[in-house]
């Protein structure tokens, strides 16, 4: 899975947002707020990933464990798909 081409995230005044351009505008008029935690998500999910690399990668970044890495990845990929802004 991956985001729908012009998913842009950056980070304005300590906070991370998404917001969408193009074909992802089309399905997704809006910005999402999300923490550091989903931004690096997000931010992985520019390109082709699994729930398995996006958790590994989750591992290796933040001190979390598997568990709860796992849970991190789910709920952010279930937001993302519910918007639309998934391919899958």
């Amino acid at each position: 899975m991956k985001l729908l081409p012009g998913v842009l995230v950056s980070e304005v005044d300590g906070e991370y947002v998404a917001v969408t351009l193009g074909k992802a505008g089309k399905k997704f008029n809006g910005m999402i707020r999300m923490n550091g935690t989903a931004a690096f998500l997000v931010q992985r999910l520019q390109t082709e990933q699994t729930e398995e690399s996006l958790t590994d990668a989750l591992r290796e970044n933040y001190e979390v464990s598997a568990e709860e890495a796992r849970a991190n990845v789910r709920s952010v990929v279930e937001k993302l798909h519910a918007a639309g802004l998934l391919e899958e």
